[in-house]
């Protein structure tokens, strides 16, 4: 079977795209699961709204802000 210069060019420009498709969506997988990771120490205060990190194990946070104490939400 010969290759012809057409069909080669084809099959380059094919494989291009797959890779760029497989590539973008490898990265936005990537992207959502760090967001998803930062996301799961984030608490936002219920009465000054203040958004803070906070990586203690407890259920109950006390705001930095105003010193109110907030149930933290498991996601």
């Amino acid at each position: 079977m010969e290759l012809s210069l057409a069909s080669f060019v084809f099959w380059i420009v094919a494989l291009a795209g797959v890779m760029v498709a497989a590539f973008s969506l490898a990265s936005r997988w990537l992207a959502w699961k760090a967001e998803k990771a930062g996301r799961a120490h984030r608490v936002m205060c219920r009465l000054c709204m203040h958004t803070f990190e906070n990586e203690a194990q407890g259920k109950i946070v006390i705001c930095p802000c105003c010193g109110a104490a907030n149930e933290k939400r498991h996601r």
